[in-house]
């Protein structure tokens, strides 16, 4: 019977993900208001109408470890195509993105990642991948926080990959805050390999900030591993809930 619903119901999905991909790119390219689109098109209108389609409810805890007013970089686990709506809809703040090359392809979400200036990273090509990272140091710089799943891809049994360096490399370079971020449940509703998502409850929980100057003797690698380890305890935290 949900598999019924969801064939249904999923023409209105991809019909709204592309009207809101519209919109954001209408409102960055003919209007210039990037930062509208940012704070309006993802966290108010796309995401919370998807997740009201699908039955899926998101819940929040840490919103007080967020300073809007410094920028930070947000390290999130990725283990569901859903890990990026819960985020734009639960992280009050305006969210730039840094996503591999191959999804400049892709319909849709390509082209508003493109329309609205969010950063490509090559992973395939090591040279381009840190030039990538410069312009994520330099957006921060500039007042933005930006969003990363430092796994590099989603994880196809729920279990937290190692973090690699690039979000680390920045933060250490600018002494840039480190918000860790755990998303429990999407792995659980919306799978890897499947289509079909099932009811259920996102947990999304933000931890403390600290910054690489809290923990001088750590080298980058030592962040990544210190992010994964909180990453991983509030992730626990909620499956012992």
């Amino acid at each position: 019977m949900r598999i019924v619903a969801l064939i249904l119901i999923y023409p209105f999905v991809f019909l709204w993900t592309f009207i809101s991909g519209l919109t954001g790119m209408i409102l960055s390219i003919i209007f210039r208001a990037r930062e509208l689109t940012l704070s309006f098109v993802p966290g108010k209108m796309w995401a919370p109408v998807i997740f009201w389609l699908m039955g899926i409810k998101v819940k929040r805890e840490g919103l007080e470890n967020i300073d809007p007013d410094t920028p930070s970089i947000f390290v999130c686990n990725h283990g569901s195509f859903l890990d990026i709506p819960a985020c734009v809809m639960k992280i009050p703040v305006n969210l730039n993105f840094i996503a591999k090359k191959e999804l400049k392809k892709t319909p849709v979400v390509g082209w508003y990642i493109t329309a609205t200036d969010q950063i490509y990273i090559d992973r395939k090509n090591k040279d381009r991948a840190m030039e990538s990272m410069a312009q994520a140091a330099e957006k921060i710089k500039q007042g933005k926080h930006v969003l990363t799943y430092p796994e590099g891809t989603r994880s196809k049994d729920g279990s937290i990959k190692m973090f690699r360096r690039g979000s680390f490399i920045i933060a250490k370079e600018g002494n840039i805050p480190i918000i860790p971020v755990a998303i429990s449940g999407a792995n659980a509703i919306l799978p890897p390999g499947s289509f079909f998502a099932k009811r259920g409850n996102i947990e999304l929980s933000i931890g403390e900030a600290f910054r690489p100057s809290d923990f001088p003797e750590m080298s980058v690698e030592d962040l990544a591993n210190e992010a994964r380890r909180r990453v991983i305890a509030m992730s626990n935290d909620h499956q012992e809930d």
